[in-house]
């Protein structure tokens, strides 16, 4: 009887395996497809597809199209990988990176870089490049990147200058604002 059991839940198990391998092959090939499509129609999305896969040679780059980057012309002109190894952590709330980085330089506690983060491949995923922002810190020669969420395995983006900073402030934060009012009336 228990024999038959595990049976039983290892075959569950290994279908639900397969179901999860299947819904990932399917999330890559869209992306491919996708990296494809914008890389053809836009010279700056195929300029940033092919320097991040440079970095890491058939990475996915999740961008859907190349209006939802509003750097993406400072990432083509200006665009540098940031060193992995000089991280320092700042704790930011979580899946707010944009809103962490613009703290980091209202709190002047250094710039903001902005761009793309690798997270490395997997069984299911051969590695892919999403939106990102941390600060960075200049109290030494090579920047230290000051994260806000969770590390990643690199840092691709810009460096923006305090002009630069302003405004990535006012897209990231004024947002915000009015809930953080509601929420200070409410109390």
């Amino acid at each position: 009887m228990l024999t038959h059991m595990n049976r039983k839940l290892m075959k569950i198990h290994s279908s639900r395996r397969s179901s999860q391998t299947r819904a990932a092959a399917l999330a890559v090939d869209y992306w491919k497809k996708l990296n494809d499509h914008q890389a053809a129609k836009s010279p700056q999305y195929k300029g940033l597809l092919q320097a991040l896969q440079a970095i890491h040679p058939g990475s996915l780059l999740l961008l859907r199209s190349p209006s939802d980057e509003s750097w993406l012309g400072q990432l083509a002109k200006r665009g540098q990988l940031f060193s992995k190894s000089r991280i320092k952590a700042f704790r930011g709330a979580p899946n707010q990176c944009h809103q962490n980085a613009s703290c980091v330089w209202i709190m002047e506690q250094g710039l903001i870089g902005t761009g793309f983060a690798y997270v490395a491949p997997s069984s299911r995923s051969p590695g892919w490049w999403h939106q990102h922002s941390w600060g960075l810190n200049y109290s030494t020669k090579t920047p230290l990147v000051i994260e806000t969420t969770h590390e990643f395995e690199d840092y691709y983006g810009v460096e923006l200058d305090n002009e630069e900073c302003k405004c990535f402030v006012l897209q990231n934060v004024l947002p915000m604002l009015a809930t953080v009012i509601d929420k200070v009336r409410a109390s």
